[in-house]
């Protein structure tokens, strides 16, 4: 699975999704069709990686950790 992120301009339909994608949102989505062999190769005929469009969707950026309570100064830190 992928995140990708909508830059079409408008709401993309995407039936593999089952729902439609806002412009601007961000998806996780496959990166193979349901059929694949997750042991063959590029070539080889059961090989179903999917394209995303460039022009539609770009890579996005995995969200970024909240940062926890920051740590006190003494942590880790013998007495």
């Amino acid at each position: 699975m992928s995140l990708k992120k909508n830059i079409s301009g408008g709401a993309l339909d995407v039936p593999l999704l089952d729902r439609v994608v806002a412009d601007g949102e961000t998806a996780e989505v496959p990166d193979f069709q349901p059929a694949h062999n997750p042991d063959s190769k590029p070539g080889d005929p059961d090989y179903l990686a999917i394209t995303w469009p460039e022009n539609r969707w770009a890579d996005a950026d995995p969200p970024k950790a909240k940062a926890s309570a920051k740590a006190d100064a003494t942590d880790g830190k013998a007495s």
